[in-house]
C-alpha cells in the first residue's frame, strides 16, 4: 500500500526542524539572499535563509535587494560575491532557476532545472559540483520513484554530510519506505531456499534467523509447553501411559538427565547454571559446606519469598523445606518443589521477568541442567520444540504444543509486545557495528544476528544475482533506517521498522521518535513525539501520533475506519489508567481519517515552530 498518508502527516514534523536548519556555509558555494541593512566598509546584513548573518561584499549593493551571492570566504569573515544582479520580486521560481544555471554556466537540463529550483526553495547553499552531481543522480532515479522524493532524500543526504552517490541514495531511499520489512525478509528467504551456491553453514544460520524473526513468540511457547510437560511427568497420580510419552520427549531432545525416570523424573543435575537463576541457588545450596548451610538456606528463602513470578502459595510451599539443614533428602525434595513451580508459572506467568531479567522458563531449565547461558536456554527449548513437533509424537504429547500456544495468546500484553520487538530487533542485528568494539562476549553473540550474516553473504562472489539483490535489498532497507537515525544537537531522531507475527496475523510497525537527551546523556523523558505506522491486517494503513508535553500524553489515530472511534473510546480509561500508573497524564485520544489530515494541512497556513523549551513540534 502506497505510504502517501503517513508522508502528509510526516512532513508535518519535520518542516519546523528542516526550516530551522541552519547549513554552514563552504568557500565556491552559491547562496541565495537578502540585503537587509547596509554598514559601512561594503560590509552588509544578508538574509539567507532563515539566518541572518554579517558579510563583506565585493562590490556596493543596494538594500532590499535579493541576489544569488557565492562564498568567496568563510572564516575568519564572511565573504560573498555577487553571482547574478538584482532578483525580480516578481520571477518565478523556474526564472530565478534559470538566472542561477546560469550564472555558474551549467546545462539547463530538466533534472538539473529541477534540482536547482529545489534548493532555492529550499533556501539551501549549493555549488556547482553538487548541481552537477545531483543532476546524475535524478537521471538515473528507478522509475518508481519521483523526483520530489528523491530531491528531499538529497537533501536529507547532504544535511548529514554524506557522500552524494547512487548507493547512498537508494540507501536513504529505502530507509524511508513504509512499505513492511516482511515482504522483503520473504523474498530473502524464498531466494535463499532455492539457491545452491550459497555454504550450507551461512545458509542454515540466515534461514533460522529468519524464522526467529517471523515466530518472536516461540520461546515463550516452548517455555510454557515444557512447562506441562514437566508437570504432567511429575504428576504421580497420572497413568503410566500418560507419563511415559513425555519423559521419552524430554530425554530424546537430552532436556532430562539419562538417569531421569517414572519415579525420579526430575533428579538434582548438579551442573552450573547461570547466574541468580533457580539453578544457580540450589548448587549454592549443595556445594554449602556444613558449617555454611544455615546460611545459604536462609539466603534462598529470602530468595524464593521475594521472587516476584512466584504467588503466596508457591512460596510457602518451598520455603516449608528450607526450615531446617538436616532434613533426609532435602536436596532432591528442594528441587522437585522448584521445579515444579516454575514448571507452573512457565504456563502461567509467561512474560513476567524478576529483577535479572529471568522468566520462569529460564529458572525451569536452569534446573534441569541446560540453563547455563541465555544461549543454552534457547538451545534447549528449540531442541524440545523440535522433537515434540515430529508427527510421529503421541497425541499427549501434541497437546502440550496446542495448550501452550493458548497460553500465549491469552497472556499477550504490553510485556508480550515489548518481548517480541526485543526479540526481532536483537534477531535483525540493527546497530551491530556499534557492539564491534565490545567485550567478546558481544561480539561472539554478532554472528547470531541476520545482519552481520548477511554483510557475510554478500562478501561470497559466487552467489546468485537473484539472492545479491535480495540481500542487498534488505541490508539497504537497515543502513537507511540507522542512518536516519541522528541527532542535531540536543534533539534526537530514532528510526525503526519492526516485523511482527503473532495470532496468525502479521503487523508491520514503522517508529519515528523524535526527543532530546539531558545533560546527563539520558533521554528526556518529559518530552517526546512519536509516530507510529503499521500496517494492520484488518485495519489495513494506520498512524499513531504520541504527542508528550511536560508528561502530558496525547494520541491522535488515523485511519479511515468510520467505526475505530468507538472502539478508541472503550479504552480510553484503561489507557488513562495504564499511563498513570508510570507518571504521565492523558489529555485526550482523538481519530481522524487521512482525507481529514490532508484538509487540515492545505488550511494551514504558518509552518510548525520549533519549541525550544522542550516541546518538539507545535501543531
Amino acid at each position: 500500500m502506497a505510504s502517501t498518508s503517513f508522508s502528509t502527516i510526516q512532513s508535518q514534523i519535520t518542516a519546523g526542524i528542516t526550516s530551522q536548519f541552519q547549513t554552514p556555509m563552504k568557500e565556491g558555494q552559491v547562496v541565495h539572499g537578502t540585503i537587509k541593512k547596509l554598514y559601512p566598509n561594503q560590509t552588509a546584513e544578508v538574509q539567507i535563509g532563515n539566518q541572518k548573518v554579517i558579510a563583506k561584499l565585493e562590490t556596493p549593493l543596494k538594500a532590499g535587494d535579493s541576489h544569488f551571492f557565492q562564498v568567496e570566504k568563510s572564516a575568519p569573515e564572511l565573504q560573498l560575491k555577487v553571482v547574478t544582479g538584482p532578483l525580480t520580486q516578481g520571477n518565478t521560481m523556474a526564472q530565478q532557476g534559470q538566472q542561477l544555471l546560469q550564472a555558474m554556466n551549467l546545462p539547463k537540463t530538466t533534472e538539473m532545472q529541477a534540482a536547482a529550483q529545489f534548493f532555492i526553495k529550499q533556501q539551501l547553499p549549493v555549488s556547482k559540483d553538487t548541481l552537477m552531481q545531483v543532476e546524475q543522480l535524478l537521471k538515473q532515479l528507478p522509475k518508481d520513484i519521483t523526483m520530489k522524493t528523491a530531491l528531499e532524500t538529497i537533501q536529507k543526504i547532504i544535511e548529514m554530510k554524506l557522500p552524494l552517490t547512487t548507493s547512498m541514495l537508494q540507501t536513504v531511499l529505502s530507509g524511508k519506505s513504509t512499505e513492511g520489512l516482511h515482504t522483503i525478509l520473504q523474498n530473502l528467504q524464498a531466494q535463499l531456499q532455492q539457491d545452491q551456491t550459497v555454504t550450507p553453514a551461512l545458509k542454515n544460520n540466515i534461514l533460522l534467523n529468519l524464522q526467529k524473526i517471523a515466530e518472536p513468540f516461540n520461546a515463550p511457547a516452548a517455555g510454557a509447553m515444557l512447562g506441562k510437560q514437566v508437570e504432567i511427568l511429575q504428576n504421580q497420580q497420572l497413568p503410566l501411559a500418560s507419563r511415559l510419552p513425555i519423559l521419552q520427549v524430554l530425554k530424546e531432545s537430552n532436556i532430562l538427565l539419562p538417569t531421569a525416570s517414572l519415579t525420579n523424573p526430575t533428579p538434582d543435575t548438579g551442573k552450573e547454571a547461570i547466574v541468580n537463576s533457580a539453578g544457580d541457588q540450589l548448587l549454592k545450596l549443595g556445594q554449602a559446606a556444613p558449617g555454611e548451610k544455615a546460611q545459604v538456606l536462609e539466603q534462598l528463602r529470602n530468595w524464593v519469598s521475594q521472587h516476584p513470578a512466584l504467588t503466596t502459595s508457591q512460596k510457602s510451599e518451598v520455603i516449608a523445606l528450607l526450615k531446617n539443614d538436616n532434613q533426609t533428602n532435602q536436596m532432591q525434595l528442594v528441587n522437585n518443589a522448584l521445579t515444579k513451580v516454575f514448571a507452573e508459572q512457565s504456563q502461567q506467568a509467561i512474560f513476567l521477568k524478576d529483577m535479572n531479567g529471568l522468566t520462569p522458563k529460564d529458572h525451569l531449565v536452569s534446573l534441569l541442567g541446560k540453563g547455563g547461558t541465555i544461549d543454552s536456554i534457547a538451545q534447549a527449548l528449540q531442541q524440545v520444540t523440535d522433537i515434540s513437533k515430529n508427527p510421529a509424537s503421541s497425541n499427549l504429547v501434541t497437546q502440550t504444543i496446542v495448550s501452550a500456544e493458548q497460553q500465549v495468546m491469552q497472556q499477550l500484553d504490553g510485556k508480550a509486545f515489548e518481548h517480541a520487538m526485543k526479540e526481532v530487533l536483537k534477531s535483525l542485528g540493527f546497530g551491530y557495528e556499534a557492539k564491534l568494539g565490545g567485550n567478546s562476549e558481544e561480539i561472539r553473540q554478532l554472528a547470531s544476528q541476520l545482519k552481520p550474516q548477511i554483510v557475510e553473504l554478500l562478501q561470497n562472489q559466487t552467489i546468485s544475482s537473484a539472492v545479491r539483490e535480495s540481500a542487498e535489498i534488505v541490508l539497504g532497507r537497515m543502513n537507511g533506517l540507522q542512518i536516519l537515525s541522528n541527532e542535531n544537537g540536543p534533539q534526537h531522531q530514532l528510526l525503526m521498522q519492526v516485523p511482527l507475527e503473532f495470532l496468525g496475523k502479521k503487523m508491520d510497525a514503522t517508529l519515528e521518535w523524535n526527543g532530546r537527551m539531558k545533560e546527563d546523556g539520558k533521554i528526556d523523558s518529559d518530552f517526546a513525539r512519536i509516530m507510529f505506522y503499521l500496517q494492520l491486517d484488518t485495519l489495513e494503513e494506520t498512524v499513531v501520533d504520541m504527542q508528550v508535553q511536560n508528561r502530558v500524553v496525547s494520541i491522535t489515530l488515523f485511519n479511515n475506519d468510520q467505526q475505530l472511534s468507538q472502539f478508541a473510546e472503550k479504552f480510553k480509561e484503561t489507557l488513562k489508567v495504564g499511563l498513570s500508573s508510570v507518571g504521565y497524564q492523558l489529555s485526550g485520544v482523538f481519530v481522524k481519517t487521512f482525507e481529514e489530515q490532508k484538509m487540515a494541512s492545505i488550511l494551514k497556513s504558518k509552518p510548525n515552530m520549533y519549541d525550544a523549551q522542550g516541546v518538539d513540534i507545535r501543531i
